[in-house]
């Protein structure tokens, strides 16, 4: 823990009476650099976290669609509060660790869509980085994933609570909407996803992890029109032909989509259909398997993209 500048004057006072001018001299030096290194680069926040200065000054808040290959991992950032959706594969958990270090120093929630692979499995080393206030999930097992998931965090003493319609959490500026599952018994485990819409400020986020056709019109028969209705969509499915129909994504009627998808994946992800869909409606498109980590900031009313900050691309490593 960072002693705080009073905390430091009286240590250095108290030590003072039993050293020399010169040896003061230095160990004042030094401590005044450490100072300057440390308030120079960061903030405090309400809940003590420390986060980068360069993030405070960026705006309101920023969504950070995170590069993860094959999978989806999520960051949306306040000044006082981080929640995190999905955290990619498990061979993708150390990159997205180092990436989240970078940028908080504990999250208030982390959202698990759903329990595959792609979705959860780098959550046991988040969880074992990084402080997690709660974790929100469908309660379905799948192949001993919910399972072993709820007993990892409580070993570490998170709560873990179930992701139900309806349900609505807050960190700081961050309000986060359960609009979906609608149901627990579908055939499909895709259509258990979480879908998450996110509010900060006048700016909203619609992730629908993986939902299919029947999850999402039952999305959309159980919610609000004007739930739907989101300025930035994380689009379902990696840009899967078996999800974001019609009719949700007129809901939805975003200016900015995110694809997370990996690059050459086997799966044909982002499918032809749905870039054709997202690009007659108009809205801004970006892909993390050609371009990288996403980065949205917002002042609370516009979305700006950020330059790109991403590590070495799978596009980059096959080329």
């Amino acid at each position: 823990m960072e002693k705080r500048p009073g905390g430091v004057g009286r240590v250095v006072k108290k030590k003072a009476k039993h050293m020399g001018r010169e040896w003061l001299k230095r160990l004042l030096t030094a401590l005044v650099s450490m100072l300057l290194s440390i308030f120079g680069t960061y903030s405090y926040a309400q809940t003590g976290k420390v986060i980068p200065r360069r993030e405070l000054l960026s705006g309101t808040a920023s969504f950070h669609f995170i590069d993860v290959g094959q999978g989806d991992a999520t960051l949306i950032l306040t000044g006082d509060a981080a929640v995190l959706i999905d955290t990619g594969t498990g061979d993708s958990a150390g990159a997205l660790t180092a990436y989240l270090k970078t940028y908080v120093g504990r999250l208030d929630y982390l959202i698990l869509t759903h329990p595959h692979d792609d979705h959860v499995g780098g959550a046991d080393e988040v969880m074992d980085s990084i402080p997690v206030g709660r974790v929100l999930m469908p309660l379905v097992e799948h192949n001993g994933y919910t399972e072993s998931l709820m007993r990892q965090a409580a070993e570490r003493g998170i709560p873990v609570f179930d992701a139900k319609l309806g349900g609505q959490y807050a960190a700081g500026d961050i309000t986060c909407t359960l609009l979906g599952p609608v149901r627990k018994d579908y055939e499909n485990l895709n259509d258990v996803s979480a879908v998450v819409r996110v509010d900060v400020g006048g700016v909203s986020l619609l992730v629908s992890g993986d939902a299919e056709l029947e999850g999402e019109t039952d999305v959309l028969r159980a919610n609000d029109p004007a739930l739907l209705d989101c300025d930035i969509y994380q689009v379902g499915h990696h840009g899967s032909s078996t999800s974001t129909s019609l009719e949700f994504y007129t809901a939805i009627s975003p200016d900015h989509c995110v694809i997370s998808c990996g690059y050459g994946n086997s799966y044909g992800h982002p499918h032809t259909t749905v870039l054709q869909l997202l690009t007659l409606s108009g809205a801004q498109i970006y892909r993390t398997d050609t371009e990288g980590t996403i980065v949205l900031d917002t002042d609370g009313e516009t979305v700006t993209r950020r330059g790109s900050m991403t590590w070495e691309t799978e596009a980059e490593s096959a080329a």
